[in-house]
C-alpha cells in the first residue's frame, strides 16, 4: 500500500456522484488515499487503485463512521443524510465535511443541528444546484456589483446519468417555499411564473421555479438582494405534463407517501447521457451607480452527476491546498464561500475547464 498524507471519505463512494468525485480527487492529488463508503462491505471500488479502499458507512446508523479510523482528513457526503447522523458524528470527531445531498429543509435542519454542537472543524454545506456550482459561478458573475438580482436556469436532460437520491431533491413539487426579493421574502410555488430562457446551443423554453439552497445563500451576501432558481426539461412535452399536473393540484393529490413510487417513476428515469447547462443572469448596479447586465452560461456535456461531483470536488481541492498550519475554520460555509479573491475566480474557471466545463 502507498503511505499517503491524507485521507478522504467519500460517504455513497459508489454512486453516480460519489464515484465520480473519487475519480476526480484521485487524478488530482497523488499523494490522496481514498476511502469509498458504502452501507455494506465488499464491493468492488469503481475504478482500480492501491490509494482506494472500502468502508461501511450507513448514514442510518446511530455513529454511521463507526467503522472509520479517526486519521481522516476530511469527508465528502454524496448520500441522503435525512438524520444529521453523518453530520454529527463527522462533528463529533472534529473532521471536516463537504454535503451537496440537501434540499432546502434539510439544509435548514442541518443549521439546527451544527448549533446543538460544539463545532471544531468546518462544515461545508455545498448542496446548491449541481454541488454549489450554479451558486459559485452566480457569485463569480455578480463580482464588484451591488443591489444584485439574480436569476439561475437549468435545464435538466431527460437521458442524463443520476443517482436514485438525485430525485428526492425535485420531488417537493407541491411545497411552497421562500425567495428574496429586494430584501424581502415571499412565498412562491414550484413550476410557476415561467421565465423564457435560451440554453447554449439556441434551444429556448420556460423555465419554472424550484427550491434549492441557492435561494438561501445567495442573498446572504450583502451586494444580492435577490436570487431566483428555475429549471426546465430539455423534453417540452415532459415539461408542460409536470407543470400541468401541479397547476391543476394533480400533484399534490398524488403527494402523499402512498403514492411515494409513482412520483420517483415520473421523475426518476435515468438515461445513458446527456449535457447539463446552466444560464445565469443578473442585473446590478457598479459603484458609479450605472446599471450593469450580465449573463453567462456553464454547459457540461458530462451531465449533471459530473457537474455535481465537480461542485465537491473544487470544495475539497481548496482544503486539500491549504498549507498545514492554516487550515480552515470552524463554521458553516457555502459554495460561494469559496471565493476570497479575485485569483480564486480565475482557479475556479481553470478547474472546470480543464474537466471538461465549457462557458460562455
Amino acid at each position: 500500500m502507498i503511505t499517503t498524507n491524507r485521507k478522504i471519505l467519500i460517504a455513497g463512494g459508489y454512486g453516480a456522484v460519489g464515484a465520480q468525485i473519487a475519480r476526480i480527487l484521485h487524478d488530482r492529488h497523488a499523494d490522496l488515499e481514498l476511502l469509498l463508503g458504502g452501507r455494506s462491505s465488499g464491493k468492488t471500488p469503481p475504478f482500480a487503485s492501491n490509494r482506494v479502499h472500502t468502508v461501511i458507512v450507513d448514514t442510518a446508523a446511530p455513529d454511521p463512521l463507526i467503522h472509520v479510523q479517526d486519521d481522516v482528513f476530511l469527508i465528502i457526503n454524496a448520500v441522503n443524510d435525512l438524520q444529521d447522523s453523518l453530520l454529527v458524528s463527522a462533528i463529533r470527531r472534529g473532521i471536516p465535511l463537504i454535503d451537496v445531498t440537501r434540499w432546502t429543509e434539510v439544509f435548514h435542519q442541518a443549521h439546527h443541528t451544527v448549533k446543538q454542537e460544539e463545532l471544531r472543524s468546518p462544515v461545508i454545506l455545498s448542496s446548491g444546484w449541481m454541488g454549489g456550482t450554479a451558486s459559485l459561478f452566480a457569485m463569480m458573475l455578480a463580482e464588484n456589483l451591488n443591489h444584485v438580482e439574480m436569476n439561475i436556469s437549468a435545464l435538466y436532460s431527460l437521458r442524463d446519468k443520476a443517482g436514485p437520491d438525485s430525485v428526492t431533491f425535485m420531488d417537493r413539487m407541491s411545497i411552497p417555499f421562500q425567495i428574496t426579493e429586494l430584501n424581502t421574502q415571499r412565498e412562491v410555488y414550484p413550476m410557476t411564473d415561467p421565465l423564457p430562457v435560451t440554453f447554449p446551443g439556441g434551444y429556448r423554453t420556460p423555465c419554472y421555479r424550484l427550491d434549492t439552497p441557492d435561494h438561501v445563500t445567495l442573498p446572504r451576501q450583502s451586494h444580492i438582494d435577490a436570487s431566483s432558481f428555475r429549471i426546465a426539461f430539455d423534453h417540452k412535452l415532459s415539461m408542460y405534463a409536470l407543470a400541468s399536473m401541479v397547476k391543476t393540484g394533480i400533484w399534490s393529490m398524488i403527494s402523499g407517501e402512498r403514492f411515494t413510487p409513482l412520483r420517483r417513476k415520473l421523475l426518476y428515469n435515468p438515461g445513458n447521457g446527456g449535457a447539463h447547462h446552466l444560464v445565469i443572469e443578473l442585473n446590478g448596479m457598479d459603484n458609479s451607480g450605472k446599471q450593469v447586465k450580465r449573463r453567462l452560461t456553464v454547459s457540461d456535456p458530462q451531465g449533471q452527476s459530473h457537474l455535481t461531483a465537480l461542485g465537491a470536488a473544487i470544495q475539497a481541492d481548496k482544503l486539500l491546498r491549504l498549507p498545514a498550519d492554516k487550515p480552515m475554520a470552524a463554521g458553516i460555509y457555502y459554495p460561494e464561500h469559496w471565493l476570497d479573491h479575485h485569483t480564486d475566480r480565475d482557479a475556479a474557471v481553470q478547474f472546470y475547464t480543464a474537466h471538461g466545463v465549457q462557458l460562455g
